[in-house]
């Protein structure tokens, strides 16, 4: 046992001090009572007259003061016990950055809804995640970030992201996925890797079969996270900002909103649904899980829990902490208060 506070163990003279008083009171109430003498008859009747309750107040009183000195003290235990030890592991996100992403029916728009769960879980990273690597994906995949302990550069990436004022069409999940399977299989470190793919499930490419059949094979799991409502919405081609993104397409685009829209060679806007069912088909097919954002803060809370009942135990460590021991103290001094409120 350790004392925070050894500094304090001066306060231990107020139990001398306490007992003083307490035979001093004592012997001044016996004084009295031999000078104004009562008839015996009623002695019996007070229970302030016997020799106990003094006793007893003078036991609870010096406890409680004795609790008191002993949780100033901050006493701490030194405990022994056995902790499991996980696997690390390796995150690689997968992020749409197709046109399609641009949609607002979720606000401020799919794309800007994608990069604030990110953050949200890099920066509030789940115990057992080590690294984190970025690709971001449209018709072809690019991979922005290999896997790094270094998270404010991640961060740096989904803010050049956001500001990126780049239309991509076509959406290819399965350049996606390989794209993802090329970072991990060029890491040379043994840990396991997790694929996160965040998307709004639009898929118009030829490789997601093919995609989905190696990464069964290798033994990797996706989680999918979907963005999107089902409503069909009209895709801007500006960003949620406002600023233009587009100034260099047909005529077409322009709208007399401000925003510039998406159009198709009969001048109708083209729309974007949600597309769940890719989604569900990929984590199906690979055993992983699917989530779909709704609030924006969600996502690190769900990561952390597909994390945590999935990491494998790979043996046991003895481990060492000291506990505070200064809420017992507390506790007894209360009670030892109480007993006294009980005596007085």
């Amino acid at each position: 046992m350790r004392f925070l506070r050894p500094d304090l163990l001066r306060w231990w003279l107020v139990i001398p001090v306490l007992i003083a008083s307490c035979g001093l009171q004592w012997r001044l109430t016996r004084a009295f009572r031999r000078r104004a003498a009562i008839n015996a008859r009623f002695a019996a009747l007070s229970r302030r007259t016997t020799w106990r309750r003094d006793a007893a107040v003078l036991g609870w009183s010096v406890l409680a003061a004795a609790a008191i000195v002993f949780a100033l003290m901050r006493p701490q235990v030194l405990l022994a016990h056995r902790v499991p030890d996980y696997e690390r592991q390796d995150l690689i996100i997968m992020l749409d950055r197709s046109v399609s992403m641009h949609a607002r029916d979720i606000r401020p728009s799919r794309f800007s809804r994608a990069t604030l769960e990110l953050r949200n879980l890099l920066r509030q990273k789940p115990e057992g995640i080590d690294r984190i690597g970025l690709v971001g994906f449209a018709d072809s995949s690019l991979v922005l970030s290999y896997l790094t302990d270094d998270v404010e550069s991640v961060l740096f990436y989904l803010d050049w992201l956001d500001g990126e004022s780049s239309v991509l069409f076509g959406t290819n999940i399965g350049a996606a996925l390989k794209g993802a399977m090329d970072v991990a299989e060029k890491d040379d470190r043994p840990t396991r890797k997790r694929l996160l793919l965040v998307s709004d499930g639009e898929d118009y490419g030829t490789e997601l079969k093919t995609a989905l059949d190696t990464l069964r094979a290798g033994g990797y799991h996706v989680d999918c996270i979907g963005i999107g409502s089902e409503q069909a919405v009209p895709i801007p081609l500006t960003s949620s900002g406002g600023d233009s993104s587009a100034g260099s397409l047909s005529p077409r685009a322009a709208s007399r909103d401000g925003d510039s829209y998406l159009k198709d060679d009969a001048g109708r806007r083209v729309t974007t649904t949600f597309e769940e069912a890719t989604l569900v088909r990929v984590a199906a097919t690979t055993g992983g899980r699917y989530l779909r954002s709704t609030t924006g803060t969600g996502l690190a809370r769900a990561i952390g829990e597909m994390v945590k009942g999935d990491r494998r135990i790979l043996g046991w460590r003895s481990a060492t902490e000291y506990r505070d021991l200064y809420p017992v103290g507390v506790a007894v001094a209360a009670a030892a208060a109480a007993a006294l409120c009980f005596l007085i």
